[in-house]
């Protein structure tokens, strides 16, 4: 029975590790697009400005 709870709890810290990891991995790329489309949109709106 210790040997099951034992397993149970490392899989848990691992499961949940794993899923932090992710989470931020997830944000991070987020930003990273948020970003890629404020600076797809300031040019689009500099081109636009530029135009006779």
């Amino acid at each position: 029975m210790n040997w099951l709870a034992i397993v149970l709890i490392v899989l848990f810290v691992a499961f949940s590790w794993l899923m932090t990891l992710s989470l931020c991995r997830a944000a991070r790329l987020g930003d990273e697009q948020a970003a890629r489309l404020d600076t797809e949109r300031r040019a689009a709106q500099q081109r636009e400005e530029e135009r006779p």
